[in-house]
């Protein structure tokens, strides 16, 4: 009990201060505003605050860094919300750039077939590639044009490379192509340079290689094969390859010669399908 009522009689003083403080403060103020500029109470501010204004302007440097990086945090604090849709709205941005991107690309290739037919003076159809080889054995595609489209058996197909191969089987809306590196492939050619006449042939691995070439005019590396138009499949000058290794062996009865095609046979994606040349008919009495 004793310390108790100790206790309570130091809590009883304790209003006195805080009114005498009160009571200070409103003297203070009302001689501060009192007195003139150049009382007292005006130069002890004064002094205060040119001894505080280096510790208030270094603690200001000290702390700027803190405040840069909690203003940018907070800058780039986002809802969840506002987050979702800016995913979104990336996403769409992205899928719109990549079609875009698609339809730049095909039209460049579709641009280089039109302007490589005008330059042969090839009455063609353009056609996609719809189907490819299910396995290595089968060198064929599909393309999206039929007989509808004036599509016939034996039709050649070109790329703006050069030689894809011959229409073989032809339906209403669609055509299965034989492609030049097909093992069943055989295309008459020559030489560009020396005329010497040849074959070039596919295979299952899809080389190609030239055959029956005259021995004592061997092409070399480099030379480009065009079609001879011997047999009436191919329009003379279509181009099928280059020559890219040559090996003639004073044994062997032909020199073995490899091929290369100018058409990425395996990523090419659209063609022309060339149509049956217009033949000049002669007027006059026959025989």
């Amino acid at each position: 009990m004793k310390r108790l009522e100790i206790d309570t009689q130091r809590g009883a003083g304790r209003p006195l201060v805080l009114v005498a403080f009160v009571v200070a403060a409103l003297v203070l103020t009302t001689v501060y505003f009192r007195e003139g500029s150049s009382g007292p109470l005006h130069a002890t501010r004064t002094v205060v605050l040119a001894i505080s204004s280096p510790i208030a302007t270094a603690g200001t440097v000290l702390t700027a860094p803190f405040r840069v990086v909690a203003d940018w945090v907070g800058g780039r604090t986002v809802s969840a919300g506002d987050y979702a849709a800016l995913v979104k709205q990336n996403t769409t941005l992205r899928d719109r750039l990549a079609k875009l991107e698609e339809a730049r690309l095909e039209n460049e290739r579709i641009h280089a077939l039109v302007q490589f037919a005008k330059a042969e003076n090839l009455a063609s159809v353009g056609a996609r590639v719809i189907g490819r080889p299910t396995d290595s054995w089968e060198g064929t595609i599909l393309v999206d044009r039929g007989t509808r489209d004036g599509v016939k058996i034996g039709a050649p197909v070109i790329a703006s490379g050069g030689l894809v191969g011959q229409v073989v089987d032809v339906s209403a809306i669609d055509s299965k192509v034989r492609l030049v590196t097909d093992a069943a492939s055989g295309v008459a050619v020559i030489v560009q340079r020396t005329r010497a006449a040849g074959v070039v042939r596919g295979s299952v691995s899809g080389a190609l290689t030239l055959d029956f070439v005259d021995k004592a005019q061997p092409p070399v590396k480099g030379d480009v094969l065009i079609t001879s138009g011997l047999g009436g499949v191919y329009p003379k000058g279509l181009v099928v390859g280059d020559v890219i290794d040559v090996r003639n062996a004073p044994s062997d009865l032909f020199p073995h010669v490899t091929v290369d095609s100018r058409v990425p046979i395996g990523k090419i994606e659209e063609v022309l399908v060339l149509k049956p040349q217009a033949t000049a008919t002669s007027g006059g009495a026959g025989e």
